[in-house]
């Protein structure tokens, strides 16, 4: 089975080997019987018999059986293997450091799991099963051409052999060039236009031959030259190969050959020519949607690749009254401001995150650190600098969502990296300075805290977060303040005893601003930290950390 620490997609296919080739052994054994079944035809038309066709019947049969079961296997095993690899891909992602989930963005994640994943289904699904039938079904036809009419016989697959090579291996290579040519061209001018929408203006003031306008036109000339050389180069002589791997050609070629001969030997040159052509024409489409399994492989395995947090312990399953989320729906209803019940500690302290010696590196160079921090617990802390000071990757080392490059940072006394990675979210709870939501109702998006809150203390999160919208009501059209609110009100929902925020006010209006600060500093048995710009929002805070240059000035 797959596994997130030993990545890959021919490791995720390494469970359905047996079945595909199971699958593909069907396909070569129908192979076989498609062309039996010629063999009973030739001989029909050379000496009309019954046993021909009752022969013929049974080939038949057995060709749709097995082609059938070949199918079943091929499938079921692509089946697995995808169920695999996206179970692995999953598993990989929810480690990925936060830095790394920002570079490859929702678009980039959202390709992997799904886009490329799909991209396989033909490679593993069809193509194997197709290219045993190819090596097999020629390869018989031949020896039985050449046995029924002799080497004269060949002549009738020559055009479409020589068509076959060209349209599977030279046309592939020379378009393979002109496709990557022409997308780098259509980037080109998508970004060009993309740039005049936004600069109409002032492309118009300054002309057509200046800015965005005289790319775009540099892009769609050159577009249009490489376009007329594609035709040229590939277009063409594709055309004339597909038209020399039509039956037809075959069937003329056929006739020309074998005039002269009897009935039956001519039937044999016209069925086994067409026999040893038809796995090519099969093929052609297959070998395009290998290229693009083979480009998405690379692309899931370069994701695989990617540097995982240190998952840490096996979680164990919660005993009562420790590292638990809150009871389902028992309890008192929660009215005030403290929506959830911190997990670690008790409610008179929770603890706080401690830095000792950490060090974070980005391309060699360091970006915060050596750093020696010990967060007051159960106060606000507010980290204010200038930008790229460090507040950023100092707030992704106390949530968790990025390994420090050196040094421990430790919660409870425990390290971060005996803590399972799983349940951080239970200890550490995060809101980052532009939240996203799920395109569903508030509280959908809610419940992903808490999935067994009331709708009572929905409601008190969403007091404490300064945030009055109707539960059932969508939560995409949110602005960005009131994302950031909804992302507060999540945090309390979750009981983590420490809260870790980025700039959780800088779109909101100062009254709105003050009112979330008043909840945080009257939050019980919580730690906070609060990375901002707002100097007044940072001298309301019980302690105050200023960073410079990756190191602690105040």
């Amino acid at each position: 089975m797959l596994t997130p620490e030993r990545p890959g997609t021919v490791r995720a296919l390494n469970g359905s080997v047996a079945r595909l080739a199971a699958g593909v052994g069907c396909a070569a054994l129908a192979a076989g019987a498609g062309t039996a079944l010629l063999v009973a035809v030739v001989e029909f038309v050379r000496a009309p018999a019954t046993r021909w066709v009752w022969w013929g019947a049974l080939a038949l049969t057995a060709a749709g059986a097995l082609n059938s079961l070949s199918s079943w296997l091929a499938h079921g095993a692509e089946a697995e293997f995808e169920h695999r690899l996206r179970r692995a891909l999953a598993v990989h992602v929810s480690r990925l450091p936060t830095p790394a989930l920002a570079r490859l963005g929702t678009t980039g994640l959202r390709a992997r799991l799904d886009g490329d994943v799909t991209a396989l289904h033909h490679a593993v699904a069809h193509l194997p099963g197709e290219i045993a039938t190819m090596l097999i079904a020629p390869l018989a036809a031949l020896v039985l051409l050449t046995g029924y009419a002799g080497p004269l016989g060949l002549v009738a697959v020559g055009p479409a052999a020589l068509a076959a090579v060209c349209h599977l291996v030279v046309i592939p290579r020379r378009s393979r060039r002109f496709a990557a040519e022409r997308g780098r061209v259509v980037a080109r001018i998508v970004a060009a236009v993309d740039d005049m929408v936004r600069g109409a203006v002032i492309t118009r003031v300054h002309g057509d031959e200046s800015g965005a306008s005289a790319r775009y036109t540099a892009a769609t000339r050159e577009f249009a030259h490489g376009f007329r050389d594609w035709v040229g180069r590939v277009a063409t002589p594709a055309a004339v190969a597909t038209a020399l791997l039509q039956p037809s050609a075959t069937l003329a070629v056929a006739f020309c050959v074998g005039h002269r001969m009897p009935v039956w030997q001519l039937t044999a040159v016209c069925v086994f020519g067409l026999a040893a052509l038809a796995p090519v024409l099969r093929l052609g489409h297959g070998l395009d949607h290998l290229g693009a399994a083979r480009d998405a492989a690379g692309r899931i395995d370069a994701l695989l690749a990617e540097p995982v947090l240190h998952p840490g312990p096996a979680e164990q399953p919660p005993a009562s009254g420790t590292d638990s989320p809150p009871p389902p729906t028992s309890g008192p209803p929660v009215t005030s401001i403290t929506p959830g019940t911190p997990v670690d500690g008790d409610a008179a302290s929770a603890p706080a995150p401690v830095l000792d010696a950490v060090t974070v590196t980005v391309d060699g160079r360091p970006v915060l650190g050596p750093l020696d921090l010990a967060v007051v617990p159960n106060a606000v802390t507010a980290v204010t600098g200038p930008s790229g000071s460090g507040k950023t990757t100092l707030l992704r080392l106390l949530s968790r969502g990025t390994d420090p490059d050196d040094g421990t940072i430790s919660l409870g006394g425990t390290p971060y990296r005996d803590l399972p990675l799983a349940s951080m979210a239970r200890r550490v709870a995060t809101v980052p300075q532009s939240p996203g939501v799920l395109p569903r109702s508030i509280r959908e998006n809610l419940l992903l805290a808490r999935p067994h809150a009331t709708d009572e203390e929905l409601r008190a999160a969403l007091a404490a977060a300064a945030l009055s919208v109707p539960l059932d009501a969508p939560a995409a059209p949110l602005s960005g303040g009131e994302r950031q609110r909804l992302a507060l009100a999540r945090a309390l929902l979750t009981g983590a005893p420490v809260l870790v925020l980025d700039e959780p006010t800088s779109a909101l209006d100062p009254d709105t601003a003050r009112t979330v600060m008043n909840t945080l500093l009257s939050l019980p048995a919580r730690t906070v930290v609060l990375a901002t710009h707002d100097h007044d929002l940072a001298a309301r805070a019980h302690h105050r950390i200023v960073l410079e240059h990756g190191e602690v000035i105040a």
